[in-house]
């Protein structure tokens, strides 16, 4: 990393909070029609191989594009018609996609000895991207900043200030970066410290790579791995978990968090709680950031929460769902799942999932992202 390009990373942070709050305060209010909409999700074929699919509102496939490696978030270029797929772990790759064209703009790759953990943030001004990663030389993960405008330079790295960093998101005004610390030490897919992982919730000063807070649960819920969260326009935290203890064991999977608080689990009935099979998959707020969505692939449900209240709302059974997105309207959430269907849900009824499409040769891999246009 050059002395300049910190110097120009360092000056983006300081003038970039008027840009990004007055992007941020669109939201996805102009999301427009469901035909009109962009989704898009890894997905792997009956073949075994691996794509980068873009569909519409509807479950329409728009694009089917293959990659070489399995993935596991996409993100979305806020200025270029571009589609970054993250490697799933131990990954080292992000293929870069031009939707509009269908052809591939770049390969990334991890600098040696590094991998990547499958999820990744852009500025809202689309100069930064942003990843946890593995170093070899580093217990602690890693925070890796790439300047998109000059061919993916790395210009910063932090601590993620905690082991086996996972989903990471910006805040609302950019300046601070929220980092779910899985805890889990790695070699490959292997786990090797179990018995004393400590999974955390960092708040990181983008400007100095600092943490600004970091909280735990309690030590009795060491093994609760925290791997997935996202954040509604106030700030607020949702967190889902993934326990790696005794599997008989009741132990918080699905929280929330406001800064200078502790970590607050979300109660639900026990018969619901046992159902989860101690794995959360997604979190996700709705447009409104009144309503929550948590996955439980392995238990075929997902859960609804009323964030106003923090109060359980509904459990509804989908067979191993586990992509959320929002659609832009209150309540409702578009859902994929490892069976190859996608479904509308909406937490301000009681209807069932809506089915939108279906297909029997892919299997829908764990997240799914809305795509604004541009």
């Amino acid at each position: 990393m050059t002395g300049i390009n910190r110097r120009q990373f360092l000056g983006w942070l300081a003038a970039s909070s008027v840009l990004l709050q007055s992007r941020s305060a669109q939201g996805y209010s102009s999301k427009g029609s469901e035909a009109s909409q962009r989704f898009a999700s890894a997905s792997q074929g009956m073949d075994g191989q691996n794509y980068l699919n873009l569909f519409n509102g509807l479950g329409k496939q728009l694009i089917r594009h293959p990659l070489p490696c399995r993935a596991h978030q996409i993100v979305s270029h806020p200025i270029q018609p571009w589609l970054f797929a993250v490697s799933r772990r131990p990954g080292t790759s992000i293929d870069i996609l031009d939707y509009q064209s269908g052809k591939r703009v770049q390969r990334i790759m991890c600098t040696d000895g590094y991998h990547l953990y499958g999820h990744a943030q852009i500025s809202a001004d689309g100069r930064y991207l942003l990843t946890t990663e593995k170093s070899e030389q580093h217990e602690q993960g890693r925070i890796v900043i790439r300047d998109i405008t000059i061919n993916f330079e790395i210009v910063e790295e932090y601590s993620s200030a905690g082991i086996g960093p996972h989903e990471l998101r910006l805040s609302p005004d950019q300046k601070t970066l929220v980092i779910a610390n899985g805890g889990i030490k790695t070699r490959g897919r292997e786990k090797l410290n179990l018995e004393s992982m400590q999974p955390s919730l960092v708040y990181l000063d983008l400007h100095t790579g600092q943490p600004l807070e970091q909280v735990r649960l309690p030590e009795e819920y060491h093994q609760s791995s925290i791997r997935h969260l996202d954040i509604a326009a106030d700030g607020q935290i949702l967190i889902a978990m993934q326990y790696q203890g005794n599997p008989g064991d009741s132990v918080p999977l699905i929280a929330y968090h406001t800064r200078g608080e502790s970590i607050q689990p979300l109660s639900m009935p026990s018969g619901i709680h046992s159902r989860l099979n101690q794995y959360c998959g997604s979190a996700c707020f709705d447009s409104s950031g009144n309503y929550a969505a948590v996955s439980a692939p392995r238990g075929n449900i997902i859960t609804l929460w009323d964030m106003q209240s923090r109060q359980f709302s509904k459990a509804v059974k989908v067979k191993d769902a586990c992509g959320l997105a929002n659609t832009g309207r209150p309540g409702e959430f578009l859902v994929s799942s490892g069976t190859g269907q996608l479904y509308m849900l909406n937490a301000l009824t009681s209807a069932r999932p809506s089915l939108l499409a279906a297909a029997d040769n892919i299997r829908w891999d764990n997240h799914l992202s809305f795509i604004p246009p541009v």
